[in-house]
């Protein structure tokens, strides 16, 4: 059988179940990428995940070539117009079915719907598998049979019903007869504007690198990670998301590398490891929450309540918090390591966007778009799962109003002041005694901003404007 397996964010050889299973059944394998700047627009995909996403489509193009399976470019548009492109592949090559891994955005669901329809009025398979959760989306229900909204018994389920055969990921690709057609990714015409400022020397591209990180972390920072992992002056995190966001490394994967270090325990062992695990899980929960209630994927809120919310709009404050001049130092920092590394430490994920959204009491939607615009490792569901948890608009809403106080998150969690120095040089003197909170005097002599609010006064303005909107 001649067979084309269709590449998105699953830019990897191992534990691809679309790849495996058209390897399975086909002598002759063909392989395509729908490269689009209209949808990477509509989403908002960075300039640097772009750049990084085009440095791993020539890491798979070498890979598959040891398989005799070419990778084909081809330029397409909107997401509706995918069905029709990969249609007319299909009947050029004479091609008997298609393989991809599932994505869960609307978009890329109604397209895999068309699509699914279009081949098969043409006589052409399709088959599509779930590589991103270990569970198919919507399958772990409640008591009373409806999705879950809240983390920890979703955490529960998924735990209980685990089966290590869920990580049976070993297979051995053979390489497959050749065929007529070549890659064309050295001459494919990317035309985006890759622009940007981010050093990716700590953003290596290809499989094997993101196995490297994840055997890095597993054997050298996962014992300690319960322990570092707030701390963002250590570099006690896997940095792993960015695979994990274009499909380099598997989830599957990561559980089952985590587990072997740990006994193939959950709940005990090594603590790090476990909270760890956590982490994948939580990606996993936000994928079922865009899956099972698709409204937070049309930029609404989870909370129905919060839609009520009085949301403010200061083009002054929005800009100081983009560029990291809000005067508060770990918010400026965590944003200024955005914009240097294209990546941002989770706690300080959580600082910045409660200050977006209590503080400034800024609509949520337009943080989470520009952390779209700007991070390596953007995922749509996680990013807006992390967002509408931070500003109380999402799931796991309790208490209902959460907010954290950016000078005792600093004072907590960089001690030192090492993290604000790092990507601060203007208080690279200050002693940290007073680097979390700089008095007046001390901010002109560095020229650095006073504060662009007054903690008290926002804290108290936010908690009135979400106890009118759910009253």
């Amino acid at each position: 059988m001649k067979s084309l397996v269709w590449f998105r964010s699953d830019l990897r050889l191992h534990d691809n179940p679309a790849l495996k299973e058209a390897s399975i059944v086909s002598n002759e394998i063909h392989a395509v990428y729908v490269y689009s700047n209209e949808q990477l627009r509509t989403h908002n995909e960075a300039n640097v995940k772009v750049d990084f996403l085009i440095k791993n489509l020539f890491s798979l193009e070498e890979k598959l070539k040891d398989l005799n399976i070419p990778l084909t470019i081809v330029k397409g548009s909107g997401f509706e117009g995918d069905s029709e492109l990969i249609l007319r592949i299909a009947e050029e090559r004479e091609i008997e079915k298609v393989f991809c891994n599932s994505e869960f955005g609307e978009d890329e669901t109604n397209r895999d719907y068309k699509t699914l329809k279009v081949l098969k009025d043409s006589g052409i398979g399709f088959q599509s598998f779930h590589d991103k959760v270990i569970y198919p989306p919507g399958s772990l229900r409640t008591g009373q049979d409806k999705p879950y909204s809240v983390f920890t018994p979703f955490k529960r389920k998924w735990i209980e019903n685990f089966d290590m055969e869920f990580l049976d990921i070993d297979f051995d690709y053979i390489a497959k007869d050749t065929t007529n057609i070549s890659s064309n990714i050295k001459s494919f015409d990317f035309d985006f504007n890759q622009t940007h400022q981010v050093d990716m020397t700590n953003w290596k591209e290809g499989e094997e690198e993101a196995n490297k990180k994840l055997e890095l972390f597993l054997n050298n920072k996962a014992i300690d990670y319960s322990k570092n992992r707030n701390d963002p002056i250590i570099d006690g995190t896997s940095r792993i998301s960015p695979y994990l966001a274009l499909g380099i490394i598997s989830p599957k994967k990561c559980i089952l590398e985590a587990l072997k270090c740990n006994n193939f325990e959950f709940s005990s062992g090594h603590i790090g490891i476990t909270k760890w695990i956590d982490e994948i899980v939580w990606r996993e929960f936000y994928k079922n929450i865009m899956f099972s209630f698709p409204k937070v994927g049309r930029g609404m809120p989870f909370q129905d309540y919060s839609k009520s919310i009085k949301w403010r709009s200061d083009e002054s404050e929005l800009n100081a918090w983009k560029t990291g001049n809000t005067g508060f130092p770990i918010v400026d920092a965590a944003m200024r390591q955005l914009l240097q590394e294209g990546w941002m430490h989770n706690r300080l994920r959580m600082v910045v966007a409660m200050f977006f959204t209590k503080n400034m009491l800024h609509d949520w939607r337009v943080g989470e778009a520009y952390f779209m615009e700007n991070l390596i490792d953007g995922d749509f569901s996680s990013n807006n799962g992390g967002w509408q948890w931070s500003s109380s608009t999402g799931t796991d809403a309790a208490p209902y109003f959460r907010i954290f106080n950016p000078i005792t998150q600093s004072t907590n969690f960089d001690k030192e002041g090492l993290f604000i120095k790092k990507f601060i040089p203007e208080l690279k003197d200050m002693d940290k005694s007073i680097i979390h909170n700089p008095p007046t005097e001390h901010r002109k002599y560095c020229n650095y901003p006073l504060p662009i609010l007054d903690l008290k006064e926002s804290r108290l303005r936010a908690i009135e404007a979400f106890k009118t909107a759910k009253n």
